[in-house]
């Protein structure tokens, strides 16, 4: 069978991007085996500041959720799947996911910064117009690049 330059190319960039993605998820999996102990402790142990709260639960989210969302990118690389409704559920869920894996550490770095300038009201105010900018400019790049049906 003969395959075109085009196939060829596109068959090379998605094995390219295969390999980054099981680079990265080999990468992250030693990262978090070797501080999964030291984050136990300071998480889950009964301390006088272990007790659970917003900030805490960011920050599980923003730790963990990237982590999730690799498993699922992977999972949409490695399996044949040629049924298109189940490919767009697929690809809903990896965008999804990758919002909110981008949107919590955002959150968390606004909350740091705000404690960090004393509570500073002008602070907060500049952080929370920019991160909302930024997020409309992100929902309007994501209309403009959808793929709608004919």
């Amino acid at each position: 069978m003969e395959y075109s330059s085009d196939d060829i190319a596109a068959a090379r960039s998605l094995q390219i991007a295969t390999h980054s993605s099981v680079s990265t998820a080999t990468f992250w999996t030693y990262d978090y085996a070797c501080s999964l102990y030291e984050e136990v402790i300071r998480l889950f142990c009964d301390t006088p500041r272990s007790h659970w709260g917003k900030v805490k639960g960011m920050y599980i989210v923003a730790r963990y959720l990237p982590f999730v969302f690799l498993i699922a990118n992977l999972y949409m690389s490695f399996t044949l799947n040629e049924n298109p409704d189940e490919c767009r559920v697929l690809n809903n869920i990896d965008m999804g996911l990758s919002a909110v894996s981008a949107m919590f550490p955002e959150c968390f770095f606004i909350l740091r910064t705000y404690a960090l300038w004393n509570n500073s009201r002008i602070v907060l105010a500049v952080m929370l117009s920019t991160f909302f900018m930024q997020l409309a400019q992100s929902r309007a790049s994501l209309g403009a690049t959808k793929v709608r049906p004919v």
